[in-house]
């Protein structure tokens, strides 16, 4: 990435600053403890939030830790958007993720394992009743849209593997099948070893369940994205005739249709570089996508905002200016702008770029990240915000004013002395400007050396925040 500024965070080395603090506070001070390692397994993650289509409700995921168990659960809830207690709706002792509104808001899809299995789609009626199993495959469905009538959904699956195979057929594989390493890359962070098997997308008719395979190749197929008459899906592939040799992904558009596994594709963009995160505008005659487009810095290159026609042609580049990463964008309810998640500085805000090329707007600003959000279709917008002193919480922006609407956290933090979040500047040696920020310990004291944690950032990309 090319940027001037490095961030690194100070963190504090807490026991030994406990200490010091324990020995010189006041009574009131000690009605309130410092922050342990056991509370980081109390906090709970609040994720994914998502806009039901008449803005009156908001549904997002909470995974809590269980340190003795070494495992985390996942739980979805809904919020009504006015404010008010949260609702489950799914199980405590299972995992679920994913949640999608069906178009009319009458059904909330999700992403859930049934016993010893591997995730499926699920659908639950807004108003009660169980969740019914919609999909049934040999593999993992990684992920899944709606279509816009809501009587399809298109699904991510990877092309499953000799044990995933056996298992269906309601055999055991007593030794598991060598590692054949046939690719260039044959290893990937996250993802352990590479193999042949590629992931594709397929058609499934909610009513009838019967599924159709669109894509195939020798490539991977992910993020897809309907086209708002849904007659077309977009999505993220590279498919050059190395794929592992490159980093050239493109947008492509199939038909939702097909019957021949996606052998007529358009390629939507042209650009060397990285092309992803495709998002239709309502007209649906164009597609917004991040981009990057120097390809010479590979990975470290800076992610742009671009639209282009839908049918191909060219590319307009709407953060050109802009020396920052842009994250997932997403056509505002009107079409008059694209939101994303821009990194700047120590911070990570909503921002609101008018495809007409006027002004970049902070839609949501300030020292805060933004991460996850969803448009809802009234205009209505929920986002994951942060703040120095509070973990991300769910976030309701309608008609230019934030809401905070759950407080998923606050029972654990209540008790708890939080330090004060210093951002800082200073020279580096050879004059580049460093960024940072200073943890204080609970109770600081100007004058009074304490114990000191230096963590520095790696780079050159991404940003503490």
């Amino acid at each position: 990435m090319k940027r001037a500024i490095r961030i690194f965070a100070i963190v504090l080395g807490m026991l030994l600053v406990c200490q010091l603090l324990d020995a010189g506070s006041s009574g009131e001070s000690k009605a309130q403890r410092v922050l342990e390692v056991d509370d980081l397994f109390r906090i709970r993650d609040v994720g994914d939030p998502r806009v039901s289509p008449d803005g009156k409700w908001v549904a997002y995921t909470v995974t809590t830790q269980d340190l003795e168990k070494d495992e985390s659960n996942t739980r979805i809830w809904m919020m009504p958007s006015a404010g008010g207690e949260p609702v489950p709706m799914t199980a405590e002792d299972k995992s679920a993720s994913r949640p999608r509104w069906s178009p009319d808001g009458r059904y909330l899809a999700f992403l859930a394992d049934p016993e010893e299995g591997v995730d499926q789609v699920w659908t639950l009626f807004r108003e009660g009743g169980e969740a019914v199993q919609l999909t049934d495959t040999v593999q993992d469905v990684e992920d899944y849209r709606w279509s816009p009538d809501g009587q399809r959904m298109v699904l991510v699956l990877q092309d499953p593997s000799a044990e995933e195979l056996a298992k269906a057929r309601g055999e055991e594989m007593k030794t598991p099948p060598p590692w054949v390493i046939t690719r260039r890359q044959f290893k990937r962070d996250y993802e352990d070893y590479l193999d042949s098997r590629r992931t594709h997308l397929y058609v499934i008719d909610v009513a009838s369940k019967s599924m159709t395979q669109i894509t195939s190749g020798d490539f991977d197929d992910s993020e897809p994205a309907w086209s708002p008459d849904g007659k077309h899906i977009a999505f993220t592939s590279n498919r050059t005739s190395d794929p592992d040799s490159n980093y050239n992904t493109d947008i492509w558009l199939v038909a939702a249709d097909n019957t021949d596994k996606g052998q007529s594709l358009l390629q939507v963009t042209i650009n060397p570089g990285p092309d992803a995160s495709p998002a239709f505008s309502p007209d649906g005659e164009w597609i917004a996508h991040a981009s990057a487009t120097d390809v010479d810095a590979i990975v470290y290159a800076v992610n742009h905002l671009v639209v282009v026609p839908a049918a191909g042609g060219q590319a307009t580049v709407l953060t050109k200016e802009l020396d920052r990463n842009v994250f997932t964008p997403r056509f505002s309810h009107d079409g008059a702008a694209v939101l994303v998640s821009v990194e700047d500085s120590g911070e990570q805000y909503l921002a609101r770029v008018p495809v007409d090329g006027s002004a970049i707007e902070h839609a949501i600003g300030g020292p805060r990240w933004v991460g996850d959000f969803d448009v809802g279709g009234d205009g209505r917008n929920a986002a994951m915000v942060s703040e120095p002193q509070l973990p991300p919480e769910v976030f309701l922006l309608a008609d230019g004013n934030l809401k905070r609407l759950t407080h998923t956290n606050d029972e654990v933090l209540a008790g708890i002395r939080l330090g004060e979040v210093e951002n800082v500047h200073f020279k580096s040696r050879d004059g580049t400007e460093i960024e940072g920020f200073i943890i204080k310990p609970p109770g600081f004291e100007t004058g009074v050396r304490y114990p000191t944690v230096l963590r520095i950032h790696g780079g050159p990309m991404l940003q503490y925040d």
